[in-house]
């Protein structure tokens, strides 16, 4: 049976979503204003070497991430794949993150990866499991951060980044097979030739911790690199920004949570710093690892064109 085209959803969403971000992204900007005294007046210490090594610490990030990829891939079809083009389409899907619900993303990266051989069943299973993987071990870390940290954020929040750490467990091959056997009949798709074993599911997420490590630690590097030590320790900055990333993730209707992670990440931050001061990092935060990701995929894209 052919794999049938993607279908979109209702464009609404993206409306909503991105009226969403809009008001948040405002309310961001009118703190940022009213504390711009703060801004002015906090002893700014900027390392330059050590926000060159943040740059680096991201970059691998994204690299190792890509490889996680790669590895879920592998592990479902059982075989190597083109790893060069099917590393640039999950490279340059991750662009389609910008747009409200992220469906550019799923979509630009299955017709993408079918170029390469990947049925498009296989490659929506993958996206399923590296977003589950990331988010569950990044929800984890959030968990922790708060129970070490106190409470930042509302109850629902809260709620969300604890039901993302239960995705580990959807992993199960006694779960996730049953559950993608009926989504796949529901979408009039054959079911998937194999699932990832408990073992490999495991060894994923160990891969995936070390992401959000390094994810934890380059945030980290940046906003110490720009406000000095007052801001805080890598374990404070680390998770608060996983806590922030995670709620990011399960509010999906925000384009590549905009607004939503900055906001929480600019709330966590405040405890240290000024108000002002805590958005201006979590803007710079966002800055930040937009360009660096523009950079990364741009590279990778033409390391795949050239072999």
């Amino acid at each position: 049976m052919t794999d049938p085209a993607p279908r979109g959803r209702p464009s609404w969403r993206r409306r909503v979503g991105l009226v969403a971000s809009l008001v948040v992204v405002a309310f961001l900007g009118w703190a940022l204003v009213r504390g711009w005294s703060q801004v002015r007046e906090y002893r700014w210490d900027v390392d330059p070497w050590l926000l060159a090594g943040s740059v680096a610490v991201l970059a691998v990030f994204l690299l190792t991430s890509g490889a996680g990829y790669l590895g879920v891939l592998e592990s479902l079809t059982g075989r190597p794949v083109p790893r060069a083009g099917v590393l640039s389409a999950w490279a340059t899907s991750l662009l389609g993150r910008y747009v409200p619900g992220s469906v550019l993303m799923v979509v630009g990266r299955v017709e993408m990866s079918l170029r390469h051989g990947v049925p498009r069943r296989v490659s929506a299973a993958a996206l399923v499991y590296e977003q589950a993987l990331g988010l569950g071990v990044a929800a984890l870390g959030a968990v922790a951060f708060v129970a070490v940290y106190g409470v930042v954020g509302s109850a629902w929040g809260l709620a969300a980044v604890a039901a993302a750490a239960g995705l580990l467990v959807a992993l199960h091959p006694r779960v996730f097979g049953p559950a993608s056997a009926w989504a796949l009949r529901r979408a009039g798709r054959e079911p998937l030739g194999r699932l990832i074993g408990a073992r490999r599911v495991a060894a994923l997420a160990a891969w995936y911790a070390l992401t959000a490590v390094l994810l934890s630690l380059g945030v980290w590097m940046a906003m110490r690199a720009l406000a000095g030590p007052g801001v805080g320790g890598l374990a404070f900055v680390g998770g608060a920004f996983l806590f922030a990333f995670t709620l990011s993730m399960v509010l999906v209707i925000f384009p590549s949570g905009l607004g939503v992670r900055d906001g929480a990440f600019a709330l966590a931050l405040a405890q240290n710093v000024p108000q002002g001061v805590a958005v201006a990092l979590s803007a710079s935060a966002r800055l930040l690892l937009t360009v660096v990701e523009l950079a990364v995929v741009g590279a990778i894209a033409l390391w795949a064109r050239r072999r």
